[in-house]
């Protein structure tokens, strides 16, 4: 007996939609990580590793439209098949907390 599987590839927005986030949730779960990183920056290099880094203007750079960047990144490595679905659904459930703890501010 034979068996067939059935793929059934998702869009980005339709794993945003079964997740119930939202182009703000994206932003701050981004802005989260963002945040941790120029925290450990600073900590390993002090004010001066951070004042660099901030001068250079990479962080403005991250900074801006990040979520449309996300998004279209993770759309364009799925549909490349580069991205795992269940990779990006961990991530997408991480997303999830940072808006359950975010709401909770």
């Amino acid at each position: 007996m034979m068996y067939r599987h059935i793929v059934i590839n998702m869009t980005i927005h339709e794993l945003l939609d079964e997740y119930n986030l939202a182009t703000d949730d994206i932003r701050w779960s981004l802005c989260l990580r963002i945040t941790e990183s120029i925290v450990h920056k600073l900590g390993k290099e002090g004010t001066e590793g951070l004042t660099r880094e901030l001068w250079s203007g990479d962080t403005g750079d991250e900074l801006y439209d990040m979520e449309e960047r996300w998004t279209r990144d993770r759309a364009d490595r799925l549909n490349r098949a580069i991205l795992d679905e269940g990779h990006l659904r961990d991530e997408l459930s991480q997303m999830v907390l940072d808006k359950i703890n975010r709401q909770q501010l």
